[in-house]
């Protein structure tokens, strides 16, 4: 329900724009011919007009006392109003939204007196109008003092009704009579008014030839209303000015523009829906990744300007659109004649300054968390603050978290960096992966997987930790406690196992990616061996069968050609699986990784310590800086082996 001052909005709005209505003053013999007249001088559709009567006509007795109908005409302009959220909408209906309605109109008729006789034409009526009746015409004929009428042809023309001039009498033709006609031009040569004098007795109409050649002979050549013309010729306005010609003003070409394709508003959140429709609120979509090549921007050209022509003929001219340039900032280049814009590399996509820009690094200024949403970086990402509890961070770069890293996922094509340490946890959160290498302060409860180095400064608790080359702790307080750590070349710490015998698991001298996916094709071999015996076993059914009764059905037969493809589909997989598998055995059988373990403090009793295929487990524990080797197929102490500075030193 519209309150008062909304009410009152509304009545204010629709009140200024009647103001801004346009309106003519019309005139004519009938409504709908003043209808005609305006429709020609608003320029749209009659449909689309409001009147307000002025003067109401009369048609007169033989044409004595006859007054045309005078009215002012608006263009309509039909509103609704309407609430949503507390805010009054109006909008304006286009002309496809006005229901058409059936009007009726009565039959009418016009006579035309002319140098060679009296015509007359009569236009039938519309959606059960009254048609003409004979008795008026006869009365108009005889007012405009017509004689020799040709009744039959005057009942044939009135029966007709089909809007054709006939010749239906004679009258005494007075030349001196005929109507007069003057023309005047706006100052702007925009419109061109007639203004004709009523004929006399025994003088002539006008017909639409005289109008336009008389508006010829005074240079009007262009632009004239052809449906005014017709309208005068039937109905004639005497003693007022009336648009004959309306001019083609220029139109301007319309400016180039530029069509982005993508979200200039960062401010924009588009959530996404998970699959079972619920929305997923840490998916705010603020960050719109691009990838090389990718185009981000088009240009739309501009348009020639289309000249006008005033009454007299003349070019107006117009004005070509302005062209305009893109702005391209950083990793951006344009192609297609300087029409699109493209992206020169992977990135995040920015309009910064009006310049379309992609950064291959993308800073987020402060925490991770709900205000942000997950974030999706195709370059490096850097944190200024922390990665909160349920969040994650993927990038195909490096990743750089000056904060700290909660309950949450980062994955790193590159290097993954966090200054305050990583604390995991159970279930879906807590994984860490670096297509290189992971620096932290600490590393707790965490899964790690790294495809060079794990270098921490002060411990590794409890955590899964897989590197493809070593797992180094160097500092003060540099302890692994609890876990499960491999590394192809080297695990090192100052302290190894806790006093409290948590059990720690340190695994060196192979490569643990190598192993894993050795395990995944060794568990794909038993799976298909499971699906090759049963398949084999149903064969030899078949074939049984096949022997015995020489034929099978239509179904077992269809199976029987099903059954021998997959047969040799699995022959030919678990020959190639087979090779897969002794490759990568090969690999780690001899890969050249010695492998070893040290500890630059102390090592607990309850540390299990494998060394290839070697595992000894500590029993008394070691008081004294020591690093374990394998030497002859077992595993022995040696000297300690420290940490090389320029090992935990990170290169870019």
């Amino acid at each position: 329900m519209l309150g008062q001052d909304q009410f009152q909005d509304i009545m204010r709005t629709l009140s200024e724009k009647d103001k801004e209505r346009r309106s003519v003053i019309v005139s004519g013999s009938t409504i709908e011919d003043a209808l005609g007249q305006a429709a020609i001088e608003l320029g749209v559709p009659v449909r689309r007009l409001e009147y307000e009567l002025l003067e109401k006509g009369k048609r007169g007795f033989i044409g004595i006392g006859k007054k045309n109908f005078s009215m002012t005409v608006y263009e309509a302009e039909r509103k609704i109003a309407r609430t949503a959220g507390g805010e009054v909408i109006l909008e304006e209906l286009e002309d496809d939204d006005f229901e058409e309605k059936e009007i009726v109109r009565d039959g009418d008729f016009t006579v035309r007196l002319s140098s060679d006789g009296a015509y007359l034409k009569v236009s039938p009526p519309e959606n059960g109008g009254t048609p003409v009746n004979e008795d008026d015409v006869l009365k108009e004929l005889h007012f405009r003092v017509v004689t020799d009428i040709n009744m039959e042809r005057l009942k044939e023309c009135v029966s007709n009704a089909d809007s054709v001039y006939v010749k239906v009498g004679d009258f005494i033709y007075n030349p001196i009579n005929d109507a007069r006609i003057t023309v005047e031009v706006t100052e702007d040569e925009m419109q061109a008014f007639i203004e004709v004098m009523e004929p006399g007795p025994g003088g002539a109409d006008l017909t639409s030839s005289d109008i336009t050649s008389f508006l010829r002979n005074n240079n009007v050549v262009f632009g004239i209303l052809e449906e005014a013309l017709t309208s005068f010729e039937d109905h004639p306005v005497y003693n007022k000015p009336y648009l004959i010609a309306k001019a083609e003003p220029p139109v301007n070409g319309r400016n180039a523009s530029i069509s982005y394709l993508f979200e200039q508003d960062a401010s924009h959140v588009k959530l996404k829906q998970k699959s079972d429709g619920s929305v997923d609120f840490k998916e705010l979509n603020l960050i719109q990744n691009v990838v090389k090549g990718q185009p981000l921007a088009r240009k739309i050209p501009p348009e020639a300007g289309k000249d006008g022509r005033t009454v007299y003929g003349k070019y107006i001219p117009a004005k070509d659109g302005t062209d305009l340039q893109i702005g391209l900032g950083k990793n951006v280049s344009i192609t297609d004649n300087g029409k699109t814009v493209i992206a020169t590399a992977s990135g995040q996509v920015l309009l910064l300054k009006g310049k379309v820009t992609v950064e291959t690094v993308l800073v987020i200024p402060g925490d991770v968390n709900a205000s942000t949403g997950n974030v999706n970086g195709l370059g490096t990402v850097i944190i200024k603050g922390n990665v909160e509890d349920g969040f994650q961070v993927f990038a195909q770069g490096n990743i750089e978290v000056n904060g700290f890293v909660g309950k949450s996922n980062l994955q790193a094509g590159g290097d993954l960096v966090v200054k305050r340490g990583i604390n995991g946890g159970e279930g879906e959160f807590g994984k860490i992966s670096a297509g290189k290498s992971v620096w932290s302060s600490f590393i707790n409860n965490a899964s790690v997987d790294a495809g060079e180095n794990v270098v921490v400064s002060d411990g590794i608790v409890n955590a899964h930790v897989n590197a493809a080359g070593r797992v180094l702790c160097k500092g003060k307080r540099a302890r692994i406690v609890g876990g499960v750590l491999q590394a192809s070349e080297e695990i090192n710490a100052a302290t190894l196992g806790s006093s409290g015998g948590a059990e720690t698991i340190l695994k060196v001298g192979y490569d643990p990616k190598a192993k894993v996916e050795l395990d995944e094709l060794i568990k794909r071999q038993e799976e298909l061996d499971k699906e090759q015996n049963e398949t084999d076993r149903n064969l030899q059914g078949l074939m049984k069968q096949k022997r015995s009764r020489k034929k099978l059905s239509a179904e077992k037969e269809a199976l029987f050609i099903e059954l021998r493809q997959r047969h040799n589909d699995l022959v030919d997989e678990m020959e190639r699986l087979k090779e897969s598998i002794e490759h990568k055995e090969e690999y780690l059988s001899f890969l050249q990784l010695q492998g070893k373990i040290s500890a630059s403090k102390n090592v607990n009793s309850g540390v299990k310590v494998y060394i290839k295929d070697e595992e000894y487990e500590v029993s008394n524990p070691f008081d004294y800086p020591v690093t374990f080797i394998l030497e002859d197929g077992f595993i022995t102490t040696a000297k300690y082996e420290d940490i090389a500075e320029e090992d935990i030193q990170r290169r870019d």
